[in-house]
């Protein structure tokens, strides 16, 4: 359709009840602008940008101010798209003339079913269809069951709502179809749901997931058979079948030539390499292709779209290149112009109360019959009632899933315009009561917080096996942790079990993935091996070190928002005493890398609430340079002790180091003067600690004890700088119980909050030490202060040595050295 200027439009009603609006097409159908006296709100284009503008921003702005509260972003985003519609901001004849004239809706309602189409497609290719096949029992009754008990509940009422009704009342013949919309389920919904409330890797987010696949496939089937009969009623019986197997042929064609296709483009792929510009067009062209015939064949325009999203190869390398490059621009632009155009074809003033009660009353008949059809099977497999309540809120909320379906229904006639408003003003409200409820019920930290018994480095004995876990988002971290575990004495008499986890960021997928590399014996060809090197050098070390150290390996593929909790749960169910984790920055020969923000958040994440001792390795060559794998090292290890909690733990680790025969360890204490005094009056913890130190590790001649008394931070940054090149790695605690003057005005400058201030001191960007540094914190509980909340200091305050920590508001000036 082409831009064109509206000098005058005539409005008649046709015989049939068809409104038809006549406009004259001026001679020139752009604009030229405010300074050739061109009114832009006359044409088309500049209409179509203000709408975009419009939505997109009461969109984000209503997100903003919605998502604290748990409302997830479907829940905005349908409220934008109604309240521009007709029954709200759209009543406004000024609005109506010049923002919303009626020839913009023809290109916004292309442009949004363009945008749904990819859309659609996205949600095919995040799609893995194996989770039906390999979801357990519970998943499977759940999902049967979330979909038969309110289709059953809603029925009863629709026989009674009939009978209320005029045979030729245009509901009695919508009934049928918002039954089965309101009852149907939907996966990709679910995913949506979890992914924003940050749910997706909790043990309830995957049940939900595998349920809703079950469901969500049952309910596509019988939704199309709907679809399919409806349609085999209007058209001939020869047009019908010409149109069924036309689909088939095309189905059948995305199968077996064009997904070979995208395997191929796969294989051309170097592994770590992105996917060809060449090939993401050419996917691009099938989805077009695909859209096109399936309008030429008569069939709705997203059946085949997501057809051939499914047959996407999910995750990497194409289905994340995919979802990177269409994600931002299809949210954050064309899926609100798909809701303004739902909002559109909403009008509050056609609904009368009558069929509003009933359309209301049904959805609250399916919504119960959903939720009594989660509980029933989840209570008889003994879940915790509340995990039961939010797993039951989460199945029962509807989505665009629903509204795809509504629109579908509405376009083919099987459900009228009063209809389609009440149905969604009860998918509206629906989703803006349960996802709330979700989040207010359901707390993935509750199962590892709620533990009695802290484990740490410290309070474990020499005796029994030390359970440590690693995290590694990336090859090159394999030699320093292997490095450490060397380190750390793995022997017969003190051995070690490891749990080493590769972290990959989800994408191209919408499901998390947790892959279990012990050998089983059994090969399973759905899951793609991503940590190859990684499992052949700790196979190998471990073959090493026989009857010494188990290694257990895991890969999992995570939204980096929600991956704290898995690690924490792993840590819990593994009663892991120590969990290190890379630095989100990593120093190379060529210099700095990083990792991201991501990493960092994963960190802080990890420092608040894991239930064991933390430690965040920052790696700065020394201990990939050496391979315990091809020839004996030896390691020397330094101990910057102040006092407190983290100090201890960081010692216990160093004096477990100090039994290793090619380790050398050496204790630096720093102290004040008036302090020292003090300790020889009163006996400390750290002054406990350290004579063992003194009485188990000095005898033999490789360590050694050293203690600096410093009057100010002046004097301790000396001492710091005094270690450059003396050791391989550092170990430091990252919070300190003091109030002295040693860390005055050290905080304000800290660049690496979470490090501490020593730690942040050691590897700045001004620092000169080039070893390698583990900053170690001993996570203690202590009432409602558990959670470390503010990652700003590594000072704590005299009353408080564990959880709280201050961010003085003083500027001070840093210590000139």
């Amino acid at each position: 359709m082409t831009d064109s200027t509206v000098n005058s439009t005539i409005n008649r009603v046709s015989t049939s009840g068809r409104v038809w609006f006549c406009e004259e097409v001026s001679k020139n159908p752009r604009s030229r602008g405010i300074f050739f006296s061109d009114n832009p709100f006359s044409y088309t284009l500049p209409v179509l940008f203000i709408q975009t503008s419009l939505v997109s921003s009461l969109t984000a702005v209503l997100q903003f101010f919605l998502e604290p509260i748990g409302e997830t972003k479907f829940f905005p985003q349908l409220l934008a798209g109604m309240m521009l519609g007709p029954s709200v901001i759209g009543q406004s004849a000024f609005l109506q003339k010049w923002l919303f004239p009626p020839k913009t809706f023809y290109i916004s309602e292309t442009i949004a079913f363009f945008g749904g189409m990819m859309f659609i497609f996205l949600v095919g290719v995040k799609i893995d269809l194996s989770i039906v096949v390999r979801s357990g029992k519970k998943a499977w009754a759940i999902g049967i069951l979330s979909f038969i008990f309110p289709l059953l509940f809603s029925s009863v009422i629709f026989i009674f709502a009939r009978e209320t009704l005029p045979p030729n009342h245009p509901l009695s013949k919508s009934l049928v179809s918002i039954t089965f919309i309101l009852s149907s389920g939907s996966f990709h919904v679910t995913a949506i749901h979890l992914a924003d409330l940050k749910l997706s890797n909790s043990e309830m987010g995957r049940l939900a997931i595998s349920s809703s696949m079950v469901s969500g496939t049952i309910s596509l089937m019988l939704v199309t058979m709907v679809v399919t009969h409806k349609n085999k009623v209007s058209f001939e019986d020869k047009t019908f079948i010409l149109m069924v197997m036309s689909l088939v042929v095309m189905v059948t064609f995305i199968l077996c030539v064009l997904r070979p296709i995208m395997f191929w483009m796969i294989r051309q792929t170097p592994e770590g390499r992105q996917m060809k510009e060449s090939h993401i067009i050419l996917v691009f062209l099938m989805l077009i292709s695909c859209a096109l015939f399936s309008e030429v064949i008569g069939q709705h325009v997203l059946i085949l779209p997501i057809v051939l999203g499914i047959a996407v190869p999910e995750g990497p390398p194409l289905g994340s290149a995919l979802a990177d490059r269409l994600d931002t621009l299809v949210s954050s632009i064309f899926l609100p112009l798909y809701f303004l155009y739902s909002g559109s074809r909403f009008n509050v003033f056609l609904i009368d109360g009558h069929t509003f009660v009933i359309v209301q009353l049904l959805a609250i008949v399916s919504f119960i019959g959903k939720v009594v059809g989660t509980i029933l099977p989840s209570i008889y497999w003994k879940m915790p009632m509340t995990d039961v309540l939010a797993l039951g809120l989460l199945m029962s909320a509807p989505g665009i899933t629903h509204l795809l379906y509504l629109q579908t229904g509405l376009n083919i006639t099987m459900v009228d315009e009063q209809s389609y408003g009440n149905a969604l003003i009860a998918v509206l409200w629906l989703t803006g009561v349960t996802t709330p409820f979700v989040k207010l019920l359901y707390d993935p930290s509750k199962r590892y917080i709620s533990l009695n018994r802290r484990r740490t480095i410290q309070q474990s004995t020499q005796d029994i096996e030390l359970h440590l876990m690693a995290c590694i988002h990336n090859q090159e971290t394999t030699p320093s942790i292997i490095n450490l575990l060397e380190m750390s004495n793995p022997s017969l008499e003190n051995p070690i079990c490891i749990y080493v986890q590769h972290l990959i960021q989800l994408r191209g997928r919408s499901t998390p993935v947790f892959i279990d590399h012990q050998p089983t014996g059994k090969k399973n060809p759905s899951q793609k091996n991503y940590s190859q090197h990684m499992i052949n050098a700790f196979r190998s070390y471990e073959k090493q070190k026989s009857n010494h150290v188990v290694v257990k390996l895991y890969t999992s593929i995570s939204p980096y928002e929600t991956l704290h909790d898995e690690i924490c749960m792993q840590v819990a169910e593994k009663r892991v005493c120590l969990l290190i984790v890379p630095f989100h920055r990593q120093w190379k020969s060529n210099g700095i890398a990083g990792f991201g923000h991501p990493i960092r958040a994963l960190n802080r994440q990890l420092l608040r609430t894991a239930p064991c001792s933390v430690g965040i390795l920052i790696e700065r060559g020394t201990l990939n340079i050496r391979n315990p794998l091809t020839n004996v090292a030896f390691y020397s290890v330094g101990i910057v002790f102040i006092d407190g909690n983290d100090d201890r733990e960081a010692l216990a680790y160093a004096m477990r180091m100090a039994n290793n025969p090619i380790v050398r360890v050496t204790l630096i204490r720093l102290m004040e003067r008036r302090k020292k005094n003090k300790n020889l009056i009163n006996k400390d913890p750290d002054g406990d600690l350290i004579h063992r130190f003194k009485v188990d590790c000095i005898q033999i001649k490789r360590h050694d004890y050293k203690e600096e008394i410093v009057r100010d931070s002046v004097e301790m940054i000396n001492v710091l700088r005094s270690l450059d090149g003396c050791f391989d790695l550092i170990l430091v605690g990252r919070r300190h119980a003091s109030e002295s003057s040693l860390f005055c005005g050290l905080t304000d400058w800290n660049e690496y909050p979470e490090l501490g201030p020593i730690g942040d001191m050691l590897v700045s960007s001004d620092s000169t030490f080039d070893g390698s540094v583990l900053v170690i914190q001993q996570q203690k509980r202590s009432g409602n202060g558990y959670h470390d909340l503010h990652l700003d200091s590594g000072i704590l305050p005299k009353q408080d040595n564990s959880n709280n920590m201050e961010n003085p508001h003083i500027k001070k000036v840093w210590p000139i050295v």
